[in-house]
Order: structure tokens, then sequence, then C-alpha cells
């Protein structure tokens, strides 16, 4: 995103921004409905998904797991509900309407989509290759093809299973590291798109203070997850993904978005080849090895 630099950015008009305020108006219980979404996908306990925490209350997780809770889930968390989950964060910008960021995908395809990321790399291969033996000669060499030509605009996939997050994540520690990181980087794409503090303020739904704190890279304060969407939405950007660039305790998050996005690719194209019955067999075996012990 940040080397967008004078290209694509388009700063959202008032009637835009106006737009985003009603958009946006129910973030925190989609957000919360997505949360909750992925967790019975996964089959996640809520107390197998405490444990995952420290410095979370339990009281407090399970609040921001409530649709009719009313106070704001900070971004930083719903981050690192992402990571412990291996899902990626926009994806609970959807809600339950998860379908329609994948058109055209099935509930079956969609829980697939919802628990590779918790398969390691031989796994992941592993189901790429089985699928591969379910095609039809032609199908076969389109996505073998496809799959080549995937492959080759992204790291090496084989450093997919360093970026698993640790059994217990320090949230405290992980929002100094996320404010961090957001601080410098917001700073420096306002400075190199020429955009003044009081657009991006206005842009993000922030007075003009809150903002000035946002950009202290010293200072560790939670905001609304609306300011993810409202970055990307109100700049035209394709991700907000950079601005998690500069973290340095948990550098494998960042990292992570990058594999994330070559999974989902490889497997949207690939369910698009198989039948129904295919489909939920995959799903099955996909749903079975994401279980964590």
């Amino acid at each position: 995103m940040l080397d967008q630099k004078n290209k694509n950015i388009v700063i959202a008009s008032d009637q835009e921004i106006a737009h985003l305020d009603e958009m946006l108006r129910n973030i925190d219980s989609d957000i919360a409905m997505g949360m909750s979404y992925v967790k019975r996908i996964q089959g996640i306990t809520f107390n197998e998904l405490k444990k995952r925490f420290g410095g979370l209350s339990g009281e407090t997780l399970k609040k921001y797991m409530q649709q009719s809770y009313s106070s704001m889930r900070p971004i930083h968390f719903v981050a690192a509900y992402s990571w412990v989950t291996m899902v990626p964060p926009t994806s609970f910008y959807y809600g339950l309407k998860v379908k329609e960021q994948f058109r055209g995908m099935d509930d079956n395809a969609i829980k697939v989509l919802m628990c590779i990321g918790r398969l390691s790399s031989k796994q992941f291969n592993t189901i790429l290759d089985m699928i591969e033996t379910l095609l039809d000669n032609d199908s076969r060499q389109g996505f073998s093809i496809f799959k080549r030509n995937t492959q080759s605009k992204f790291y090496s996939k084989d450093k997919y299973d360093q970026l698993f997050p640790p059994s217990v994540l320090d949230l405290r520690a992980f929002a100094i590291d996320y404010y961090r990181s957001v601080a410098i980087t917001i700073k420096r794409f306002r400075i190199e798109n020429n955009i003044t503090s009081y657009t991006m303020a206005k842009v993000l739904g922030l007075s003009k203070y809150q903002y000035s704190v946002l950009e202290d890279q010293n200072k560790t304060t939670p905001f609304s997850i609306s300011i993810g969407a409202r970055v990307r939405l109100g700049f035209n950007l394709n991700s907000h993904a950079d601005f998690t660039s500069e973290m340095e305790q948990f550098t494998a998050f960042h990292q992570l978005r990058r594999y994330q996005h070559y999974r989902d690719i490889l497997i949207v194209e690939a369910f698009r080849r198989l039948n129904p019955h295919q489909k939920n067999e995959v799903a099955q075996l996909v749903s079975h090895l994401s279980i964590k012990e």
C-alpha cells in the first residue's frame, strides 16, 4: 500500500465519507459475527480461545465476541484474533456476509477458506495435490499452470510454517508493536502523498487530536476497527497490510498476510474446478486437518 505513492491515491469526497459513515455504522457487530463465524467453522471452544491470549480477561473476550456488545472492539484485538485463527483480518469485516468477498463460492469453499490458514505447508501442498488428482486432464493442466504462475509471484512457500502465532499471544505487547507500526507508516503515507493531517482525520473519522495520537509512536491508544476499512476505502487502496510493516516484535504477523493471499487465490481457483461432491470431500478433509491439539 505504501508503495502507491502518488499512484491510485484518490481522496474520498465529503459525500463518499458520509457513505463510509453509513456503511460502517454497524461494523462492530459485523466484526463480532465474523469472529464467531470463524470460531464455529474452526470448531474452537471459548475456553480454548481464551487460553490463546495473554493480557486479556475471559470476560472482556466474551464481550468482544457478543454482537450485542455496544462498545468498540479495538483494531489491534481484531488483528490479533485474525492471527490466532490464521484468517485474514479483512474477512472479519464482512461478518456473516463473507461469501460476498468471494463471489461464486459455495458454503464448502468458504469453510475451506476459513480453515486453510491453519494447515502446515506440507498439509496445504498435499491438499492441492489431491485436488489435482480429482480433475480431468484439461482442468488439471490449467490449474497446474495457474499454480506455477501464482507461486512465482510469492515468497518461498516453505517459510509459512514459521509464521504461526505463539501458543499464547501477549495482547499488550502486540498492541504496543501494532500501534507503533501504524504510527510510523500512517505518517509516512500522509507525507509521501502530501495529505494534510486534517484530511487524514476527516477520512478516518477522527478528531484532529485523535489523529495526532494515532501518529504518535510513543503512545499505545486503542482505536476502532473502522480505521482499517476507512483508510483503504477512503484513499482507494488495494490493501492496508503495509501499515503493519514496521512491527518489530511480531514481524511474522505482517509477513503472514502475503502467504494468506497466496493460499486464498489458489484455493478459490482450485474449487472453481471441482463438482459439489468433490468440494464437500475436500472441505471435510481440510476441516479435520485444521483441528489443532
